[in-house]
């Protein structure tokens, strides 16, 4: 099967050896265009509708972070992004956004080709056509794929969270917080709109436009000023978690009321 890529990058010489090693890597992977400007990308990527992107993230004037930000907060469907850098100090800030890996220069031919094998293992693989007579549990993998684990500041270190440890996210003051099952709260630098597409729905419930809840956290429903609710989580049942009046009706969804 067939894809589109394109590459961001302002060095010719650079961008046609990254396409040269990518047509070995995978001759089926199309290099639609290269662009050498950042400020023209976004144009670019909505005119090729690529299916892969290959970002140098050392672009002048626009960054290369800046353009996969923007990737990020685009609306329809995401490319998948590939960093491609000449320091690896950026690796760390690369780990904070959404995208499939990074390569840093001197790219090889081995380490395309193994970007390429993930790339197909998990974008390719859930836009195969479910087969004639095939049931539809064999599709399970076009259904969104949640992240396992979020990244957070920790000093100066990069901390890991799993999914799983995750007990509540909060948006205050125009900051968002990710509290643990152990009771530690950290700052994110994901939205709560970015949050709701990464967590897993059928545990994480979207209570309030400022709240997401882990339900199976949550002990008590109680009622609240104004013929509202609020939730009272485990471990924290003296910050009562509001249920937006919008979003009283999807909480049926999780809870037989």
């Amino acid at each position: 099967m067939g894809a589109k890529a394109v590459i961001i990058d302002h060095e010719p010489l650079m961008a046609a050896q990254l396409k040269k090693l990518l047509q070995r890597g995978d001759p089926s992977i199309k290099v639609k265009s290269i662009c050498y400007e950042g400020e023209q990308a976004m144009a670019c990527l909505a005119a090729h509708q690529p299916d892969i992107v290959f970002l140098t993230l050392e672009m002048p004037r626009v960054s290369g972070m800046t353009i996969a930000r923007q990737i990020e907060a685009a609306k329809g469907p995401h490319p998948a992004v590939v960093f491609v850098t000449g320091k690896r100090d950026f690796i760390s800030q690369a780990l904070r956004l959404n995208v499939l890996d990074y390569l840093v220069k001197p790219v090889t031919e081995e380490e395309v080709r193994r970007v390429v094998e993930k790339f197909r293992a998990v974008y390719i693989k859930k836009e195969a056509p479910l087969q004639e007579g095939a049931s539809e549990t064999a599709v399970d993998s076009s259904r969104p794929s949640y992240a396992r684990r979020f990244s957070v500041d920790e000093g100066d270190k990069i901390k890991l969270i799993s999914t799983e440890d995750i007990c509540l996210v909060y948006a205050e003051k125009r900051k968002v917080f990710l509290v643990t099952l152990s009771g530690k709260t950290y700052p994110s630098h994901l939205s709560l709109v970015q949050f709701e597409k990464r967590l897993p729905e059928e545990v994480f419930f979207r209570c309030h436009r400022n709240y997401i809840v882990n339900i199976d956290e949550v002990q008590q429903i109680e009622p609240w000023f104004n013929h509202q609710y609020v939730l009272i989580v485990k471990g924290m049942e003296d910050q009562p978690v509001p249920i937006g009046r919008s979003y009283v009706k999807k909480l049926r969804q999780y809870v037989d009321l």
